[in-house]
């Protein structure tokens, strides 16, 4: 059997004009229709002499160098002989091939295909045979019978679906590439493909992928008849003698879409990986990173980007916020939103050092699991945040405007002003978000204790690598109703918690959430942000944006291990194990 394989051309430019047919090439793998309907439409299977004209137009103004057709179910003499399509391309002096399948490929396709089909026709017969008795026990059977038919008959439309789309496509364009290599005497080819419009697009961004020019032309056909009403079989010539056929060619270019770029600026010395990777991931087509970026930066890279791509591609582009520093990022954040005005506005994500996302999520996280476990709703809650960084700060910021009481501390023992630095930032978070905190310096673990026992969630967002509470302190908690801890490296901030705890009781009446289980949904919150903001256009994504987006994604949440179940037959006597 010959090796599917799809190679660019070495030295030499292809470019590809696919003509779309009037109609779907009739093909199959291992069943034909077998509807009279189905049989007489077959006489509508052919170019219409609207299409052979254009055609014939169309070959004189290209001068393709060969030309190819899918064959579908002909045989090669069907294909030459009782095709108009080679009787014109050979008239007009152009080489015309049939590309599809190979015969091989498509006996081994058809071998299990089959395989798969007898199975699904003996459950049938089975099914038939049952429907005429009614006891409890064949009752059973036929429904394990059906379910078994279910699952026959999808794999064979997927198997079906796979043979008659993606591989005839790559056949079909293998065979378009190795009858251009047969042309050793031009650097530039051109050819035709006439093409089913079921195939035209995958035929055309396969092509694509491998650098191939491809434009694809369309038949508007319309008939104009001076006929009020459709006309009855006996008044057919007469219909004929009033019709005219007016047809129009639709030219679309290479892939009509402007790429999907990010523009990534960090304020930080070098661009971080994790975030670029995302990107692409999420489905961006480049990822284009600036580093050390200021505001001045900002405005000059955003501006330059969105008026080099016009007011449609700019919806194509989006800008990402990165870096450490939250305040320098805001400030971009600022400097970039500024620079932007109608149409020019596109959509911009800041998320400094995974802040945002990060804060968003153990917000959401810990918001849904308390009405899970009857606790309550976290509005009514006392939060402490134990960690002053990026996501502690935040995190404060969102618990606060939800209505929480919120405490955010400072842990660091060696910090000299610790007690000032504390209700500085209280002032900070008042005064930039809107939101009032108790800022507190507990580097000691009495005092630290202390914090403990007034709260009722605690978010721990320390240093990484840092143990921040210990288990024994456990005991002396009674009002603390669940724990998050989002550091993943060794010793972990809360003894007890483990990377994939969620909502553990680790304690009597404590409920414990770990990094993981965080980082799962902050990792796709951050995706799913980005995947907006390529196709939204014009959105701002910052930390409220990513709390009702985890939000969204808890709620959709399926957790597929819980409901996964096994039937056997015959059932015991819960119908599952």
């Amino acid at each position: 059997m010959k090796a599917l394989e799809i190679a660019p051309l070495k030295d030499r430019k292809l470019a590809v004009l696919l003509v779309e047919k009037e109609y779907n090439e009739p093909f199959w793998i291992a069943e034909p229709p077998s509807t009279a309907n189905s049989r007489m439409l077959y006489s509508l299977f052919k170019p219409s002499i609207a299409f052979t004209k254009i055609l014939t137009n169309l070959i004189k103004k290209v001068a393709p160098d060969f030309a190819t057709e899918e064959l579908g179910m002909r045989s090669q003499t069907e294909f030459y002989q009782d095709n108009v399509l080679a009787q014109m391309f050979q008239k007009n002096g152009v080489p015309f091939f049939p590309v599809d399948i190979d015969g091989n490929a498509k006996m081994y396709l058809e071998t299990i295909i089959n395989k798969k089909r007898d199975l699904r026709d003996n459950v049938i017969k089975a099914l038939t045979k049952l429907s005429k008795k009614t006891s409890k026990e064949v009752a059973t059977e036929r429904e394990y019978l059906v379910a078994y038919g279910q699952c026959l008959q999808a794999e064979l439309y997927e198997q079906e679906q796979e043979a008659n789309s993606s591989i005839r496509e790559n056949w079909m364009v293998m065979g378009i590439l190795d009858h251009a290599r047969e042309i050793d005497d031009k650097k530039e080819i051109r050819s035709l493909h006439i093409c089913s419009p079921e195939h035209t697009e995958g035929i055309r961004k396969l092509l694509e992928s491998i650098d191939i020019q491809v434009e694809t032309l369309r038949l508007s056909k319309k008939i104009v008849s001076t006929h009020a009403e459709t006309p009855h079989s006996d008044e057919l010539a007469d219909l004929l003698e009033s019709m005219q056929i007016q047809v129009k060619p639709v030219v679309r270019k290479a892939s009509g879409d402007a790429p999907h770029l990010l523009f990534y600026l960090d304020t930080d010395a070098k661009a971080s990986p994790f975030d670029i990777c995302m990107a692409y991931d999420a489905g961006y087509n480049a990822v284009i990173p600036y580093e050390n970026v200021t505001p001045q930066d900002g405005k000059r890279i955003v501006q330059d980007a969105i008026f080099s791509r016009g007011p449609k591609a700019v919806k194509h582009t989006s800008f990402f916020i990165g870096g450490k520093n939250a305040e320098k990022a805001e400030e971009v954040f600022e400097a970039v939103k500024d620079a932007m005005f109608p149409p020019f506005k596109t959509s911009i994500i800041i998320d400094p050092g995974g802040a945002y996302t990060t804060a968003a999520a153990m917000v959401a996280k810990v918001e849904a699991a308390l009405p899970s476990q009857n606790l309550g709703d976290l509005k009514d809650k006392t939060c402490a945040v134990l960690g002053t960084g990026a996501v502690g700060q935040i995190a404060a910021v969102l618990l606060a405007k939800l209505g929480c009481n919120v405490m955010i501390a400072s842990l660091n023992p060696k910090r000299t002003n610790g007690k000032e630095y504390a209700e500085n930032l209280a002032r900070f978070l008042a005064s930039r978000y809107g939101v009032e905190v108790e800022g507190i310096f507990a580097p000691t673990g009495t005092e630290k204790l202390e914090i403990l026992k007034k709260a009722d969630v605690i978010f721990c967002a320390g240093t990484r690598g840092v143990r921040v509470i210990e288990k024994e302190s456990f005991k002396d908690l009674r009002l603390v109703k669940v724990l998050v801890d989002i550091n993943a490296i060794p010793p972990f901030g809360v003894e007890g918690i483990k990377l994939k705890d969620d909502m553990k009781e680790i304690a009597r009446g404590i409920f414990g959430i770990g990094a993981l289980t965080v980082g799962d949904l902050k990792h796709k919150l951050e995706k799913g942000i980005l995947r907006e903001a390529r196709s939204n256009g014009n959105e701002v994504y910052n930390y409220n944006t990513a709390l009702e987006l985890a939000r969204t994604l808890l709620r959709k949440e399926l957790l597929p291990a819980k409901l996964t179940l096994t039937l056997s037959y015959p059932p015991d006597e819960q119908g599952s194990k």
